[in-house]
């Protein structure tokens, strides 16, 4: 089966990652221009944001 490449704006995916407190800064969609709109819900999909715990020493 055949997908096309994404051709819309990456906004709607880039507000998926917002709701889920990711910002542009962290994850920009605009870098994964090319792939099929499957692939791209799929990124949005499987990322979680990860606090750092803090080191003590």
């Amino acid at each position: 089966m055949f997908e096309y490449d994404y051709d819309g704006d990456m906004k709607y995916y880039q507000d998926q990652l917002a709701a889920k407190g990711i910002t542009k800064d962290m994850l920009n969609m605009d870098n994964y221009a090319g792939l099929t709109a499957r692939e791209l819900q799929s990124i949005v999909d499987s990322v979680q944001l990860v606090k750092k715990e803090e080191k003590v020493c």
